[in-house]
């Protein structure tokens, strides 16, 4: 059993709505009936009736609902007693962000950010659902993540607090042969089917290169070779010549110097991604202060930027 399933539930039990307890807790409606479902196979009867509108709770978990405010609100009230002993005696600022950001982004970001302070970083890379659970749940401070058109993100449509630290372009990219030419070609030769590296459809990236792809597959076919959510396992991959991948530019600067790697295609066959930086609205906060003293210091934006 999970707090987030016991979060989700309350969300219902208060609003007695799928669809607004799904706004309140930044999760998709798919997403939070998991969980609910999930809790319910844990406990081991209906809590919800789903059979009128609105919802209602039924006998068990009317009786259940009270138990689960009290054990959310003893949880967070330990925590938050347990973490302001800790961090009474230090400066540590949470970050939570997908694992590539964590790699290629974050140190030399941080590096700029934290000169002349006292906070130190503590870093958590997980995928953007997990990032937001953590930032919900007041497990992290900031949540650092990609943002692009055609993708919706849960927290610029919330009232979160967020400001654009960076920018990067996913490109397409081939391993070279001995002769130094690009093994793949877009669009590939002879109409012959281009091997796809590709990510996890429900990952970021793999939501933003979906509709690339659909655009190439419409002229030319693609077989799927490899699929990972992860953007070193698609390097990996493709420095192996398994196929054309689409990878951050500026996180794969030294493959590209060095000719193991080569942008193929065009400016179509590229997506533009904003790398921004949400922080915690959570007014009950021991260290709200310092996130907004924090975010005042970034200087390479204004607070025009701040959204």
């Amino acid at each position: 059993m999970e707090l987030k399933w016991l979060e989700d539930f309350l969300a219902v039990a208060k609003l007695r709505n799928f669809s607004q307890a799904c706004v309140a807790r930044h999760v998709t409606q798919s997403a939070l009936s998991r969980r609910i479902k999930a809790l319910e196979v844990w406990y081991g009867v209906p809590l919800i009736d789903r059979s009128s509108y609105p919802v209602t709770l039924t006998k068990e978990g009317t009786a259940f609902a009270a138990l689960a405010e009290q054990i959310v609100a003893d949880l967070y009230r330990s925590r938050r007693e347990a973490l302001a002993s800790r961090e009474a005696a230090g400066r540590t600022l949470k970050f939570a962000m997908p694992h590539s950001l964590a790699v290629y982004f974050f140190p030399m970001w941080w590096r700029e950010q934290r000169r002349d302070s006292e906070h130190h970083a503590a870093v958590v890379a997980a995928d953007l659902d997990e990032c937001i659970d953590l930032l919900l749940g007041g497990a992290c401070q900031f949540v650092l993540c990609y943002r692009h058109p055609r993708v919706p993100n849960l927290l610029a449509e919330s009232s979160f607090r967020g400001v654009r630290v960076g920018e990067t372009t996913l490109v397409p990219v081939s391993a070279v042969d001995a002769h130094g030419n690009s093994r793949f070609l877009l669009p590939p030769r002879n109409d012959e089917a281009m091997p796809l590296l590709a990510y996890s459809r429900e990952s970021f990236l793999g939501k933003v290169t979906a509709t690339l792809h659909a655009e190439l597959e419409a002229h030319f076919p693609l077989v799927l070779r490899y699929e990972s959510a992860l953007v070193e396992a698609l390097k990996v991959e493709a420095l192996l010549g398994e196929g054309v991948a689409w990878l951050p530019e500026d996180m794969i600067e030294p493959e590209l110097r060095a000719g193991t790697l080569r942008i193929v295609g065009d400016a179509d066959s590229t997506a533009r991604l904003e790398i921004w930086l949400f922080a915690s609205n959570a007014s009950d906060s021991v260290s709200l202060a310092d996130e907004l003293a924090f975010l005042r210091q970034l200087r390479r934006v204004d607070d025009a930027g701040i959204a």
